[in-house]
């Protein structure tokens, strides 16, 4: 079976999903998980100090669910561990098993999600948590007594030590953040006539409204958006600058405008364009160490660029943990584990990058050649059709449903996604291929043995590499292509050339599956 790997697509960084409740009261999740006090889980209509979850030992399930970092899916065995520690394996599963159980029929069967056998979590859209939002600095604590407040409060499990021991931890750092602003009250109370006058009102046009404004247009120019939506995002995360010179989200915001720009422009500016990238990402991380989209640039530039990949995976991953609600984040991590060979680890992330951002068709794609090279072919094709479904023009997750289509032998089916609009190149010739019965199978290795006589032709000229060459070497392409053709041979003629010519090939052919078949 070809196993496509997640691939780089665009340079865009869409942001994590919001869970919180919205303006004039209206909540955009079903649920809240109040821990800034004692530990309730309720409905928003529900009275504020009741609680659907009242047994310990789930509510300090779905406590840690949620508040885990990194935030996101959890291990099975990791979860059963914690909280059922001193049991055999399978009755700490089966305790697992039924207090998820319990959870789902107090909550809804929809709050906590399981990816396979291994992982579990609760999506972001499914809750809000008061603590989260004091992470992200939209929880006021004017005139309530959560500054003196125990955290978790009242949360126990007696014969888990494991987990109390992370209890603890979480104790102490809520604990520090909401000591924190009273700190800086009192210093603003003692400044006197020193002390800042009244917030302005949130309608007050500020650096702010510039770059959420400059970031929802960015959303729609990336991935294959108009380049008028890229010049206006630039433009309002100049404004935003122009009235906050330090503001280091518009300056991340620019780093995003740079990084596409780099990515859309002719290769003879690619370097210098990105270097722009570079340059307002660094700017954005020295200001803000929390921000995430810095360390993804400096990550992309490590591997595609500079063919560090050992420092770009350090730099993803010190990315998914400064912000592990950046969807866009994760999905960038689970591309490079994908491509070092860790396709549970990078499937872990897609699916959680899904769960936070669940209609973007380039996650989803990600998504499903994630699932597809963990052998998932059903949920890989639902993720597929469901960026189609959302966009009928993303190609990349066209082309990943034809070749699934294809590797099953499901010819009609791949017709049919082919010549659907806008159709594929040479969509007429497969589906008059379908007349006879080995008809599609041999068109298939006609396209192949083209494709690859058009790159070996290209690669023989010795061109200046394109911008496209560098996120996807096509050396790598046509060796796939020869090993599906059956010509292993010439594949490893040329996959020795390229890694003489340059070590760093090496990483790119180690990546590809061990042994993609032919057409049944």
């Amino acid at each position: 079976m070809r196993q496509a790997d997640p691939h780089l697509g665009s340079m865009n960084e869409p942001n994590g999903g919001d869970a919180r409740p919205g303006g004039q009261g209206v909540p955009l999740v079903p649920l809240r998980l109040s821990v800034l006090g004692p530990v309730t889980v309720r409905k928003f209509d529900d009275p504020p100090t009741s609680s659907s979850v009242t047994q310990a030992r789930h509510l300090a399930l779905f406590t840690y669910l949620v508040l885990a970092r990194p935030r996101g899916l959890q291990p099975r065995e990791t979860v059963s561990e914690l909280l059922w520690p001193g049991q055999d394996a399978s009755r700490a599963r089966r305790g697992l098993r039924n207090a998820l159980y319990g959870l789902r029929q107090a909550l809804g069967q929809e709050v906590v999600v399981s990816v396979g056998e291994t992982l579990i979590g609760v999506p972001p859209s499914a809750v809000s948590c008061d603590a989260i939002d004091l992470e992200r600095g939209t929880l006021s604590l004017g005139g309530t007594a959560l500054g003196t407040s125990t955290p978790l409060d009242g949360l126990r499990v007696d014969d888990a030590p494991g987990f109390m021991q992370w209890l603890e931890g979480e104790r102490d750092r809520l604990r520090a953040m909401l000591l924190a602003p009273r700190a800086v009250d009192a210093a603003f109370a003692s400044a006197g006539d020193n002390a800042p006058g009244p917030a302005p009102s949130p309608h007050t046009l500020d650096p702010e409204v510039h770059y959420l404004r400059g970031h929802y247009l960015f959303l729609r120019a990336a991935p294959g958006g108009s380049p008028e939506d890229l010049e206006q995002c630039r433009q309002q995360f100049k404004r935003a600058l122009e009235l906050a010179p330090d503001y280091a989200l518009a300056l991340a915001g620019l780093s995003n405008y740079y990084a596409v720009l780099a990515r859309r422009g002719p290769y003879a500016q690619f370097h210098a364009t990105f270097a722009r990238a570079l340059e307002y990402a660094r700017r954005a991380a020295d200001l803000d160490h929390r921000l995430a989209i810095p360390h993804v640039h400096f990550a992309v530039g490590a591997q595609y660029v500079d063919g560090d990949w050992e420092r770009a995976g350090r730099e993803f991953a010190i990315a998914v943990a400064k912000e592990p609600d950046y969807a866009e984040g994760r999905r960038f991590y689970g591309v490079w584990l994908s491509q070092v060979g860790q396709r549970e680890a990078s499937l872990a992330e897609m699916e959680t990058a899904a769960m936070l951002e669940p209609d973007i068709p380039l996650i989803l794609s990600s998504l499903g050649a994630a699932r597809l090279a963990c052998g998932d072919v059903d949920g890989a094709e639902r993720a597929l059709r469901k960026a189609l479904a959302i966009d009928p023009r993303f190609k990349a997750a066209r082309l990943r449903l034809v070749g699934l289509l294809e590797d099953a032998g499901r010819w009609q089916e791949a017709a049919d996604e082919r010549t659907r609009t806008p159709a594929l190149p040479g969509a007429a010739d497969f589906a008059a291929a379908l007349s006879t019965p080995d008809g599609y199978a041999s068109a298939l290795r006609r396209a192949w043995a083209e494709e690859a006589r058009e790159i070996e032709a290209r690669l023989l000229e010795h061109p200046e590499p394109s911008i496209n060459d560098l996120f996807a070497p096509p050396v790598v392409r046509l060796v796939t292509l020869l090993r599906l053709l059956g010509e292993s041979r010439r594949a490893w003629s040329w996959q020795v050339q390229a890694c003489a010519t340059n070590p760093v090939m090496a990483r790119w052919f180690a990546s590809l599956p061990d042994r993609p078949s032919p057409p049944r």
